[in-house]
């Protein structure tokens, strides 16, 4: 196309070279696309059918294997080989994922920890924790070697949860922290997370500047008497337990003199968790504990929970809870052998603070469920939007006592303003004790959520224009435009958020009944899908239009 330059290089058969693309001393394979203001420098070599996206650089050297693809706006220093795709970004929400030893490698982690180091003042120190195999092990060590290059201290806290590292990260006054562990969605792949203080996830700005310096190779390199140390402190379960206990009310969980079933999930949090329920009183039958030789046994959640709700039944447990393997999250089982379905146990905490005579303020995003103002009674209600980081921040803020989303993390502020399971658990003890009733008579008085979630697939060229067309369609409607857009009608409301990481559009609704929720459902999502596929968008949307009204 005009403007495109192309010197020195071997172009092969069926390929398009975008509008003022820059090719230099490059061989390009065939049927490859090459969009606008893409540029290859000396040396590339790229396989066929490539895509490489606009304002896309590829710097001197770097292999490009058949098939793959290069996001706009990417700067690729290394080669392309099993990996599916050179994305933009490097985040994906608060963490950064990948396959062991194929997005996951040792370079990677060396990267990663140099980045972050570089976004850190000189001299800084952060804490270090992760999960039990020896792949999340690697992936640790090499982030602490980039730390250490660019002049950071780490503080190892070896295999332990991921609270007890954001704990240590308050009680030393560090800078960050940063937990290795499994990702939920993917068994084979890593996760490492980053935490900024008082805990909380790591925030868009600190996100920016680390993706920055990744893509840019801009990195600190110290001179020898400043490279950064790797220390191990001692006694950080004991000061985590202790910290723990002297935030809970010890006399009232011991009267009530508790029976659970705890299931570890294989989490470090069964070497920190003892500690605790013996000062507590309670009894504990426990199960699947930790790992210490490896990681290769798997089971789903709901394996998990199949086998703690027939332990409760068994024993007559008053409960049981169920731990996800970084020890942030935690699933219930009521006396009876029953899950606590995720959206009701988020309530029941709200309801047990209510009753407990707590004031203040109880922080959820705005994707929530409106059922919690219904339960929080004099406790007041904010929204967040649905970022983690946005809701760790803002339970950060004075007078909030308690901030969930809903999928099994809880943050109770007062301890520790992030997601905490084992800190959610000795609050939910204190919480029941003075209730004196079973769980799932509790969980039965609770209000039955409606709300309704699908993903709608959008392409990313498109999402701008689907908000915007939302956006003037409603425009004198009630809405909130905190994340999104969320109409509200009589019928109950409905809302639209683009995803920050997947070419989709998340559609929400609630109304009175269920069939009312899968009805907005549906009107918006048919609009979306509409705007989404070119089509022309006149007065209505689907088969009905929105009956929307302010």
């Amino acid at each position: 196309r005009e403007n495109a330059r192309i010197t020195h290089s071997i172009i092969d058969a069926g390929t398009y070279i975008g509008r003022a693309a820059i090719v230099e001393g490059a061989v390009v394979g065939r049927n490859c696309d090459i969009r606008t203001h893409a540029r290859l420098h000396e040396g590339v070599a790229i396989g066929d059918e490539v895509v490489v996206g606009n304002e896309s650089v590829v710097h001197s050297g770097v292999r490009i294997y058949p098939y793959k693809e290069v996001e706009a706006g990417a700067q690729l220093h290394e080669s392309l080989i099993w990996e599916s795709r050179a994305a933009t970004r490097l985040f994906t929400g608060n963490q950064v994922t990948g396959l062991v030893n194929v997005d996951a490698t040792p370079e990677v982690g060396v990267l990663l920890g140099a980045s972050l180091g570089a976004a850190l003042k000189r001299g800084s120190r952060v804490v270090a924790t992760r999960e039990s195999a020896a792949a999340y092990r690697l992936v640790k060590r090499a982030v602490m070697i980039g730390l250490n290059g660019a002049g950071i201290q780490v503080e190892d806290l070896e295999t332990l949860p991921a609270p007890v590292g954001k704990h240590w990260l308050n009680a030393r006054s560090l800078e960050a922290a940063f937990h290795v562990g499994s990702s939920p969605t993917d068994p084979e792949a890593i996760r490492v997370s980053i935490f900024e203080s008082p805990g909380i996830s790591i925030s868009p700005a600190l996100q920016r500047e680390v993706e920055r310096h990744y893509a840019r190779r801009e990195l600190r390199r110290v001179p020898f008497a400043e490279v950064g140390d790797i220390t191990y402190p001692v006694q950080v379960r004991e000061r985590y337990a202790d910290a723990l206990l002297a935030a809970s009310d010890l006399d009232a969980i011991r009267a009530r003199e508790f029976r659970i079933v705890v299931n570890y999930g294989y989490s470090s949090t069964a070497v920190v968790l003892p500690l605790l329920l013996g000062r507590l009183g309670v009894e504990a039958i426990t199960a699947h504990p930790i790992e210490l030789e490896g990681d290769s046994l798997r089971e789903e959640r709901d394996r998990m929970l199949a086998r703690t709700r027939s332990l409760v039944n068994t024993v007559g447990a008053d409960l049981g809870v169920v731990f996800d393997r970084a020890g942030e999250r935690l699933y219930l089982i009521d006396e009876t052998g029953g899950s606590v379905p995720l959206d009701l146990a988020m309530l029941l905490y709200v309801r047990l603070l209510a009753r407990n005579g707590q004031s203040g303020k109880v922080v959820v995003p705005v994707t929530m469920t409106s059922r919690v103002e219904e339960v929080a009674e004099k406790l007041e209600v904010v929204r967040t939007p649905a970022a983690l980081s946005s809701l760790t921040l803002a339970a950060s803020e004075p007078e909030v006592v308690f901030a969930g989303a809903g999928a099994g993390g809880y943050i109770f502020p007062s301890f520790l303003p992030a997601y905490d399971s084992m800190a959610a658990l000795c609050y939910l003890l204190q919480l029941l004790a003075p209730a004196g009733r079973p769980v799932s008579e509790l969980v039965g008085e609770l209000p039955r959520p409606t709300l309704v979630h699908h993903e709608v697939p959008c392409p990313w060229a498109a999402k701008g224009t689907v908000m915007r067309l939302l956006n003037e369609r409603y425009a004198d409607a009630h809405v909130d435009l905190l994340d999104g857009i969320k109409v509200f009608e009589e019928r109950g409301w409905v809302q639209a958020r683009p995803d920050a990481d997947e070419p989709v559009v998340h559609v929400y609704g609630e109304g009175e009944t269920e069939e009312q929720s899968e009805e907005l459902v549906r009107e918006l999502e048919a609009f979306v899908e509409a705007v989404a596929a070119g089509e022309e968008i006149g007065g209505t949307a689907g088969t009905r239009e929105p009956e929307f009204s302010s």
